[in-house]
């Protein structure tokens, strides 16, 4: 990460911790591009006193704002052929020249058209593999082939001098260090800064239209985001009830990676709590997806793209009260089935099988306390069942968005679809 992300959990609505419009529009204040057509969309009138009632809402505002302030995002359009290889740096970093920059923010920084600027994320691998140069690159690094190294460097100078295509490269000017780094590389002609700002500000708007209609109090309940990367849930304060023992309410996730090429996603997560005599517990599951239909593959929720326009991503926008109350009825008829468990103990041992076959990274270092958990417990009922796996939920660290999600999805699966 170039700016520390900020995380933070909440268990409960908190009406003090509601948001103006005239603090949200602070959001909007490096978006100039897309202000108006906000305002006039969704019929903003910035002249008079309107609260945003999503709970917990100002924490959000604020941490995003803090990045703001501690760092400055840029976009830039560069010829490939003004691109070269300085340094290779490690742990998945290098060092790149930029020349001909012509912009007049960086200019007065570095009194030059010339940049140096650190990769992170993907931006090295991205900037390389125009070459199929990665790994190759990397493997110079490890054994210290300097040599080979500056041959490759040679090699990029001389393969670029005639490449005139123009990419755009996406810049963070981090504050405290005064340097520029080079987070992504995308295309110059349909790419739209649809990011962490817009993103929250569209969804804040519409939430809050969502709740006055409906009457379900809608709170964040978690968020994680840095100057890049943006994972929110907003909690239902609703309950659906399932029958006599089984209750079932609903998360909305927003996720936007600026780095990555893949939409604006919503997304939802489900707690089911179980109450049966003086007995309460709960559990998060995560479905892969909607499904429109009983023979459609799931999808995402809601998704727009970084292209197109503020009215495009309105009319999709205006889509998500329908989709969650479809998503929702969808996701009770399929709890039905956790009700109807006979045998917990079968299941929990079927659940420790399909664990003892993950393989995926991101639950790698959580697998052996799992199996731990699973296998070393013993359980009678569906209660316990309950009780046993919020404990495994307990193991993973609470900040993990990636890891947790694998885990809720997989469960999902497991007791719900019988995968």
């Amino acid at each position: 990460m170039i700016i520390e992300p900020q995380t933070k959990k909440f268990e409960n609505y908190d009406t003090e911790n509601f948001i103006s419009i005239k603090k949200m529009m602070k959001l909007l204040k490096n978006q100039d591009e897309f202000k108006e057509d906000l305002i006039k969309i969704f019929r903003i009138e910035e002249d008079k006193p309107q609260i945003i009632k999503i709970g917990n809402s100002k924490f959000l505002i604020n941490s995003i704002l803090n990045i703001d302030e501690n760092c400055k995002k840029i976009d830039v359009d560069i010829l490939i052929k003004d691109i070269y290889l300085k340094k290779m740096l490690e742990a998945e970093k290098a060092e790149f020249e930029v020349f001909n920059v012509k912009e007049s923010y960086i200019e007065k920084k570095i009194h030059s058209d010339i940049l140096v600027g650190e990769t992170t994320y993907s931006a090295k691998t991205d900037l390389l593999d125009i070459y199929d140069l990665s790994k190759f690159a990397n493997y110079c690094r490890d054994k210290k082939y300097t040599d080979l190294i500056n041959n490759i460097k040679e090699y990029l100078k001389i393969k670029n001098l005639q490449n005139t295509k123009s990419i755009k490269l996406r810049l963070v000017h981090k504050f405290d260090n005064e340097k520029f780094y080079i987070r992504a590389l995308t295309s110059t002609n349909v790419y739209k800064d649809f990011g962490i700002n817009f993103s929250v500000f569209v969804a804040l708007i519409s939430l809050d239209k969502y709740s006055e209609k409906s009457g379900n109090e809608i709170y964040i309940n978690k968020f994680k985001v840095s100057e890049s990367q943006l994972f929110v849930s907003f909690a239902f304060k609703k309950e659906i009830i399932i029958n006599d023992k089984l209750k079932l309410s609903f998360n909305l996730i927003l996720e936007n990676d600026e780095i990555k090429r893949n939409p604006v996603a919503f997304n939802g997560v489900f707690k089911l709590k179980w109450e049966y005599e003086n007995k309460k517990s709960e559990i998060y599951l995560k479905p892969v997806g909607i499904k429109k239909s009983e023979k459609s593959r799931p999808v995402d929720l809601l998704t727009y793209y970084h292209k197109g326009d503020v009215q495009g991503v309105f009319d999709k926008i205006q889509k998500l009260p329908e989709l969650i109350d479809f998503f929702i009825n969808q996701v009770k008829h399929d709890a039905k089935k956790i009700s109807e468990i006979t045998h917990p103990n079968d299941i929990k041992n079927h659940i420790a099988d399909k664990v003892r076959r993950f393989s995926k990274a991101e639950f790698k270092s959580y697998k052996s306390d799992v199996l731990s958990k699973l296998t070393n417990i013993n359980v009678s009922s569906t209660f316990l069942l309950f009780e046993l796996l919020r404990d495994v939920e307990e193991l993973f660290e609470h900040d993990d968005v990636i890891s947790i999600n694998f885990w809720r999805t997989k469960l999902y699966d497991i007791l719900i679809n019988k995968k």
